[in-house]
């Protein structure tokens, strides 16, 4: 029975798409701010949104959502859940100062002040990689469901972030497709080709260890590669979210003239976020459709 709804899977696809976006944007500052300002600004103003807009989604699945209030009113350092919403609450904050100060405006009157800039990006990044670590930590340590309880379901759903965060970049950059984006493509392209790699090594990891532990962690794995899941996952995520993103980045890559195409960006910004959403949905219930284990 799958008690998690829809809103649970759009509140953990938001949330790795806000932190990708702002890890990616800070990342780039590090690297070159001149040359990536477009990947800084773009991460910067979609950081604050989607995981606003999930955290909607969140309170409302609430039995009695108008209490949600209550969470942030206790600290218990014990309960994975508890630590989460305190993370989530301070990145939402930080995100959005993050915003104004990448607006062309000094809003805050800090532009001008390198340590408070360097201060808030240091928090900034701290968070993020913890935001985009949470949700996979909160399904793998519940220990009664053996989809969920394994050490690859953070790593996988981290890298799955980024992807995210990247693709949502790409696809607002691709709104203004007149503009010489060359050096910001080959970003692009490379982090897309490198991540997505990473994620299918993850994924054949996971379904290995699965695969090779309990009885039941092999029968919550059949439900995924051969089961009620099946065609969501090797199509919806494995193809269309992960081999065509792939292929493509590849195809700009190497292309002998490294072309980059706008439409291609698109589509495959596009498929990349659609499997970032249908892997994190697939494991939702995948994790609630398996029996589980009682000690």
């Amino acid at each position: 029975m799958i008690y998690w709804s829809s809103l649970i899977t759009f509140y953990l696809f938001s949330a790795g798409v806000s932190a990708g976006a702002m890890l990616l944007s800070i990342a780039a500052d590090l690297i070159n701010p001149v040359k990536y300002k477009k990947i800084v600004t773009t991460g910067a103003y979609i950081a604050p949104f989607p995981i606003m807009a999930g955290m909607i989604m969140l309170i409302f699945d609430l039995e009695r959502p108008w209490l949600f209030w209550l969470l942030l009113t206790t600290f218990k350092y014990k309960s994975i859940m508890s630590i989460g919403a305190w993370i989530i609450t301070f990145f939402s904050a930080v995100s959005i100062i993050y915003f104004i100060l990448n607006l062309q405006k000094d809003y805050l009157k800090l532009k001008t002040r390198a340590t408070a800039v360097n201060a808030i990006k240091l928090v900034g990044l701290i968070l993020c990689t913890s935001v985009a670590l949470y949700t996979g930590l909160l399904l793998s340590t519940l220990t009664a469901r053996p989809f969920w309880n394994t050490p690859m379901t953070p790593v996988l759903l981290f890298i799955s972030a980024v992807i995210d965060g990247l693709a949502a970049i790409s696809l607002v950059l691709c709104l203004k497709p007149d503009e010489d984006k060359r050096d910001i493509n080959t970003f692009i392209h490379t982090g897309d080709f490198v991540l997505l790699y990473l994620l299918l090594l993850c994924t054949v990891i996971f379904l290995i260890g699965l695969g090779k532990s309990t009885q039941s962690a092999a029968s919550a794995l059949g439900i995924v590669t051969s089961g009620q899941l099946s065609a969501l996952f090797w199509f919806g995520f494995v193809a269309a979210g992960v081999v065509i993103p792939f292929v493509a980045a590849a195809y700009q890559l190497c292309t002998k003239m490294r072309v980059h195409s706008p439409w291609l960006n698109f589509i495959s910004a596009l498929f990349a976020l659609a499997g970032g959403y249908i892997v994190r949905a697939v494991i939702v219930d995948a994790g609630q459709l398996t029996q589980a284990i009682l000690f």
